[in-house]
């Protein structure tokens, strides 16, 4: 039985003179049995969206999709963190110094 993964969704609300209101949607395809697509989307002000593979398990993926929506990473940095993320994570596997044991 295939898991279901829901999109992850963070609202930001119009800030008079600083920010227009625009959602970030954080969602997960895992239609390849070697990995996922994440993708971030934007909407409202200033439209984006953008997906990237992930060649590991959807239980890891779906993590890194959680972490970026608590932390409401924005899609301008958001590869950046997914790179440092999943490089983290293959250090932890080999036994590397980040492996937290």
């Amino acid at each position: 039985m295939e898991r279901t993964f829901s999109p992850m969704i963070r609202q930001f609300s119009a800030i008079d003179g600083l920010q227009k209101a625009y959602t970030l949607v954080y969602s997960m395809d895992t239609g390849n049995e070697n990995g996922c697509c994440l993708t971030l989307c934007r909407t409202g002000n200033r439209q984006y969206m953008q997906s990237c593979y992930i060649a590991a398990a959807p239980e890891f993926c779906y993590r890194i999709l959680r972490y970026l929506c608590e932390n409401g990473v924005q899609p301008e940095i958001w590869q950046d963190v997914v790179e440092e993320l999943t490089d983290t994570e293959q250090l932890r596997q080999k036994g590397g110094a980040l492996r937290g044991e």
